[in-house]
């Protein structure tokens, strides 16, 4: 290896491919092709004189050497992306921008509500719903599909920032006029009721379940659907019940006719997170992007915070 130090452009591409596991992955979280990611680790292959990745399946592997690398370069190469970032220039009154999201379900009228409220047509919001793989949940995060994201865990990657967005509970659902149930529920009813269920599973608990303590398995599950919504619209239609967050209960509870009823056990409320690329914190864009979703949380806190449930 020379006493030179190499081209930053060379290591801003390598921490990428570190990041990624992938060259084509890289590729596309920096707006180029796979040819030239190859090419750039070449050259600083040559540069360092040591071997950077080992082939593994569609993906690549680190050698030692490269761990090492990396663990001295990226804190730097943080560092001085987030110095051009904070010089790039950005007015929310005029600027154009199209910011992009991926969300729980229950939040996502509130965003797509306060971003077309904004006096500035330009400045645009694409929601997406919340992928439920462990293994690929940032991924697209990752590659820049995405601005941020919404989740209700906190993430473990070195790459990734987070703040706390805000905190909701949930309440059982079931529709006005239910032959067993009016106005309140007992433990023992809500395991022989039959259940409308999400079937979605994070780090192998399905969503419900990081909440209590209670043994769900208890349950008859008549439906498992990918959507609240769905849940909730068939348990107005029968006599199922189903548990939501409480804003997207209270948004749809009168055209429904549905009953709120409070959980009859011990649950901890849902907490949601803000969640970014770390070298975006500074852009003067993204900061505002990520002001906008925060200020938008807190009024959905204030108006459940007004609509206190009687139970």
């Amino acid at each position: 290896m020379s006493n030179d130090i190499p081209n930053f452009n060379l290591l801003a591409v390598f921490s990428a491919v570190m990041e990624q596991g992938s060259l084509s992955k890289a590729a596309t979280q920096l707006g180029t092709n796979q040819s030239t990611i190859s090419t750039s680790v070449n050259r600083l292959k040559k540069e360092v004189g040591q071997e950077l990745f080992v082939r593994k399946g569609r993906g690549v592997v680190p050698t030692s050497y490269a761990q090492m690398l990396y663990q001295q370069v990226k804190d730097p190469i943080e560092q001085l992306n987030s110095v051009f970032s904070s010089m790039a220039d950005f007015d929310p009154q005029s600027s154009h921008r199209k910011f992009s999201l991926s969300s729980p379900e229950h939040l996502q009228w509130m965003l797509l509500n306060h971003f077309g409220s904004l006096p500035n047509p330009n400045l645009q919001l694409a929601v997406h719903d919340q992928d439920d793989d462990d293994e690929s949940i940032y991924e697209d995060l990752l590659t820049n599909k995405y601005d941020a994201m919404i989740d209700i865990l906190v993430p473990d990657h070195p790459s990734i920032e987070s703040v706390r967005l805000l905190e909701s509970d949930f309440v059982v659902v079931c529709r006005e006029g239910h032959p067993r149930i009016q106005g309140k529920i007992t433990q023992e009813q809500f395991l022989q009721e039959k259940h409308a269920v999400l079937e979605r599973r994070r780090r192998k608990a399905r969503s419900l379940e990081h909440y209590t303590s209670l043994d769900l398995s208890q349950r008859e599950i008549v439906f498992r659907g990918r959507s609240l919504f769905s849940s909730m619209l068939l348990v107005s239609q029968s006599d199922y019940i189903t548990a939501l967050p409480i804003s997207l209960a209270l948004q749809f509870q009168k055209q429904l006719n549905l009953q709120l009823l409070k959980p009859p056990f011990e649950y901890q409320p849902i907490a949601h997170y803000l969640i970014w690329l770390k070298r975006q914190t500074t852009d003067p864009a993204h900061r505002w992007f990520r002001e906008q979703v925060l200020g938008s949380s807190h009024k959905l806190s204030d108006i459940t915070n007004d609509k206190p449930l009687v139970f």
